[in-house]
């Protein structure tokens, strides 16, 4: 394994952490031996963690090593729990199946042998019959035309999402052009497609009306409206969807990925906010880690010039002292290092 200087100070954290397998250690004591600066490093975050694991607080009473574990096995559990009493609830759906009627008939056909005779002959008859007087194919069933939208008024867009049951975001590149575009399909009573560019007004009407009406669309409708507003974050109503997708939405998933997307513009109030928050108040760790992780590297990128606002101390300092996850108490140290401060209140 080579170990390179410039991945040392991510390493040394891992390192200290006892988070490397065997390989991985051995292969970083051997590049400290040779290089003092790394090995410095090395022994700052050594002490760091040292420090760290000798203050008195609360989070220690709590299982960090299987604590993110124990929680999915129960989520995954209770899932496996209710999924299987959906199945084994009949419910009128399995009465009125064709994989219930056929069995029935099965059942008749096999134990009755005369009746199964019988029924097969009147079949057969009705089967000829009716394939001599029949003349012309039935007309085909009617299929319920697609509405595109391209141009359509602001209000008869908003009418369009509040009426859809789900909806569908597809990139999709028009034939003989090279440049994709966004397609929304609105699946209702009366079908929509809305189709344009990434910064189309009523594209990103319509992304931001799904990221905004969670329990309207599922998660995964969501994600994908994320991946096309990532492009658009720069425009501030669009920031303001994402942050407050970050703040509310009911899927950690989301919330995680709507964080995500504001790689960048952290130096917004608005951004810095909300990262304040989801790193005090959001319940999913993996949510506090990825807020934990942006304003750190922020920090980074600001240097000297980062500002330590006291609510920003304040915030890192009680997830520093309380935070149940080990990786965000050592970011929030990390961080108070950035901004100059003590990592003791």
């Amino acid at each position: 394994m080579n170990i390179r200087c410039k991945d040392v100070e991510f390493l040394a954290l891992l390192y200290a952490c006892d988070e490397l397998d065997a390989a991985g250690r051995a292969a970083l004591e051997s590049h400290f031996a040779q290089c003092p600066a790394c090995a410095a490093i090395a022994s700052r975050e050594n002490q760091l963690h040292q420090a760290i694991a000798s203050f008195d607080q609360p989070a220690d009473s709590l299982d960090r090593s299987g604590l993110l574990l124990a929680e999915c096995r129960s989520q995954l559990a209770e899932a496996l729990d209710d999924h299987q009493t959906k199945m084994n609830q009949p419910g009128w759906r399995a009465v009125f199946s064709p994989a219930a009627w056929w069995g029935v008939l099965r059942g008749t056909l096999i134990y009755h042998p005369a009746m199964s005779m019988a029924a097969l002959m009147v079949v057969g008859f009705l089967a000829g019959v009716a394939g001599q007087r029949m003349r012309v194919a039935p007309p085909p069933v009617p299929v319920r035309p697609v509405m595109r939208v391209s141009a359509a008024p602001k209000q008869l867009i908003q009418q369009q999402l509040r009426s859809a049951e789900s909806a569908n975001v597809v990139w999709v590149t028009p034939s003989g052009s090279s440049t994709p575009t966004v397609q929304v399909q609105l699946m209702s009573p009366n079908p929509t497609s809305i189709v344009g560019a990434p910064d189309d007004a009523d594209v990103e009407r319509a992304l931001t009306f799904v990221l905004e009406n969670g329990q309207q669309f599922d998660p995964g409708v969501r994600l994908d409206s994320l991946d096309v507003l990532r492009t658009r974050a720069v425009d501030p109503d669009v920031r303001q969807a994402l942050c407050a997708a970050a703040r509310a939405d009911h899927n950690p998933g989301v919330r995680m990925k709507a964080l995500e997307t504001l790689q960048g513009f952290e130096d917004d109030a608005t951004v810095r906010q909300t990262l304040l928050d989801a790193l005090q108040s959001d319940a999913n760790s993996g949510v506090r880690i990825e807020a934990v992780n942006l304003l750190v590297n922020s920090l980074r990128d600001a240097g000297a010039s980062g500002a330590a606002d006291p609510q920003t101390l304040n915030v890192l300092r009680d997830r520093l002292r309380n935070d149940p996850n080990q990786y965000v108490r050592l970011q929030s140290a990390a961080a108070l290092r950035e901004l100059g401060a003590s990592v003791r209140p």
